[in-house]
């Protein structure tokens, strides 16, 4: 079950997951997605399990597949460090929507690949990218946005603490919604969370299972 809110009058969806849907324009937000990052640490030769990334893949297929997307915004940290054998596989699950979908991604700090290995994909690299509402998406916050502007960023992987009854405490990932500032949670299966809490000022919006849960 996704959670809807309006931002300049436009219809946000956030969704289970870990992305954000904007139907007017069958717009899908991914942020952090951190691909190759498991693959990384084992040729750096840190003992981390198999990773599996066609799972991650088959996520976004079915939100492809479900929603009609049209257009796909990576917020930044799309790929986690130098090349590795993953980034072609990336390369080539995007290349069979080329035709469909519309691939943008506002750079970020893990970005580092060589310009070459972007030159052959569909992606169109971006400081940020604005929609005509006043919704501006970026890796990080942008200084000195005009007030009626939203910032959709990513960066800090946001979670929240949950009480699950038993003394039990469940982290879970979430999208956090401060005056007209939303960072959304990592898309990525192996990222961490960056712990926030309720303050009367902000919005935490929890994954919870199936669910998106507006924490009180």
């Amino acid at each position: 079950m996704s959670k809807k809110i309006v931002l300049n009058g436009l219809d946000v969806f956030l969704l289970a997951q870990k992305s954000l849907y904007i139907p007017q324009y069958n717009l899908l937000v991914i942020s952090d997605w951190h691909l190759g990052k498991l693959q990384h640490f084992r040729q750096e030769g840190i003992f981390v399990p198999a990773p599996d990334p066609e799972e991650e893949f088959q996520k976004l297929k079915v939100l492809i597949e479900e929603l009609k997307i049209r257009e796909i915004i990576f917020l930044g940290d799309l790929f986690h460090s130098k090349w590795n054998k993953h980034w072609d596989l990336f390369k080539s699950f995007i290349h069979n929507y080329r035709y469909q979908i519309q691939f943008i991604l506002t750079v970020g700090n893990h970005d580092i690949l060589e310009e070459r290995h972007f030159k052959d994909t569909a992606l169109e690299l971006k400081h940020h990218h604005l929609l005509p509402e006043g919704i501006v998406f970026s890796h990080e916050p942008l200084l000195g946005l005009e007030d009626h502007l939203y910032n959709i960023v990513g960066h800090i992987h946001p979670g929240c603490l949950v009480e699950a009854g038993a003394r039990q405490t469940l982290r879970l990932p979430c999208f956090h919604l401060e005056g007209k500032l939303l960072t959304m949670p990592a898309f990525g299966k192996y990222t961490g969370l960056h712990i926030l809490q309720v303050n009367g000022k902000n919005q935490l919006f929890a994954i919870v299972g199936d669910s998106v849960i507006e924490l009180k």
